[in-house]
């Protein structure tokens, strides 16, 4: 007991080639203000040298422990670690990023001192946009600590417009919240949002920092967020469903912010889904294509969320204007110029979808 005590944080990191990154990433943790903390290293099955690069640094620090296992993915990878950790709090980094020093210590802080079931943090998105460039972009939410359900479930509306809830690494969680109510990661595709959606679903006590410590890097070709993804839209309208319930749940189905953000969030979501078949790697045809359009334009989750999403931006605007037209060619020809400007001027891009 008195060693489980003396663990503040327990960092789980699930790895598959990362080898090219992995040093960072773990040095970022172990270089941390606070050392009173265990690093979880999962070997998923890497064909590369990362468990080599794992097991090398268990050698060196007696807070490191590896496990090697077959390739399942990062859920399994995480899952496991969760009934072995021992720290008070937990978080979940992926081995291809990196940390600022202090990010530790200054979360379990705001933990300790807010009483928090989760603290979240602001981040940053590092992009590779050629030639040894990076464009980089800062994640803030306000400095805010909830203590009741109803005021935060009010305001959530405002940190999925933020990119707050979509990924687990931002955030430090109270261990035993997790494994009280069996939160797991789902077997699903990207299951870091339905993670998130169980811890907030049932959260009282949640503070957010506007400090940004995380470093997530847009820079490999073949992350997940690059990726020809098939069933894209299944995966898509699973997640839509699941935050439709949440807000049912909340008992805020009828609020209007809440509503405009889902709205909005489905529809962007459609979008990536059709830009989605215009990816090199998809291997239907142009009247396949044009069928799968078709159907997501026609599903009555389209049409409700037409009626009541409101574009921020003029460009989104523009775009609202073509999807309502529901002409085949045009939206084709939308998902064909956004595709270009994403895979020859991923700057542009990048401005364009932030500002939205």
């Amino acid at each position: 007991m008195k060693n489980q005590n003396k663990i503040k944080i327990s960092v789980i990191m699930p790895i598959y080639k990362v080898e090219k990154y992995l040093d960072r990433a773990i040095k970022s943790v172990l270089k941390q203000t606070l050392n009173d903390f265990e690093l979880f290293l999962v070997d998923d099955g890497s064909p590369d040298n990362s468990g080599q690069i794992c097991d090398k640094y268990k050698l060196l620090d007696n807070r490191v422990k590896v496990i090697h296992k077959k390739n399942e993915g990062a859920h399994i990878a995480r899952n496991i670690c969760i009934p072995l950790a021992k720290g008070k709090y937990v978080c979940f980094f992926d081995g291809d990023d990196y940390i600022e020093n202090n990010m530790l210590e200054d979360l379990y802080i705001l933990a300790e001192k807010n009483f928090a079931t989760m603290v979240v943090s602001g981040f940053f998105i590092e992009t590779y946009v050629g030639k040894n460039k990076y464009k980089i972009d800062k994640y803030e939410p306000v400095n805010k600590v909830y203590n009741q359900e109803y005021e935060f479930r009010k305001d959530a509306y405002k940190y999925f417009d933020k990119n707050m809830f979509y990924s687990p690494w931002n955030k430090i969680y109270n261990l035993e919240y997790i494994k009280k109510n069996n939160i797991n990661f789902p077997i699903t595709y990207r299951d870091d949002f339905p993670f998130v959606v169980s811890i907030i679903r049932n959260i009282k006590n949640i503070t957010f920092t506007k400090k940004c410590y995380y470093h997530f890097e847009r820079v490999r070709i073949d992350s997940e967020t690059q990726k020809y993804v098939k069933n894209l839209y299944d995966k898509r309208i699973e997640e839509h469903i699941m935050i439709c319930e949440l807000y049912k749940y909340w008992n805020l189905y009828d609020d209007n912010n809440s509503i405009d953000m889902i709205s909005r969030r489905f529809i962007d979501r459609v979008l990536e889904c059709i830009v989605n078949l215009y990816n090199n790697k998809c291997d239907l045809s142009n009247i396949e294509k044009k069928i799968e359009i078709k159907k997501y334009i026609n599903s009555e989750y389209f049409y409700e969320s037409f009626l009541k999403a409101k574009p921020k931006s003029l460009h989104l605007k523009i775009i609202y204007i073509i999807l309502k037209t529901k002409n085949i060619f045009i939206i084709s020809l939308l998902a064909k110029i956004i595709h270009f400007v994403k895979t020859n001027f991923l700057n542009l891009f990048i401005n364009l979808k932030t500002s939205r």
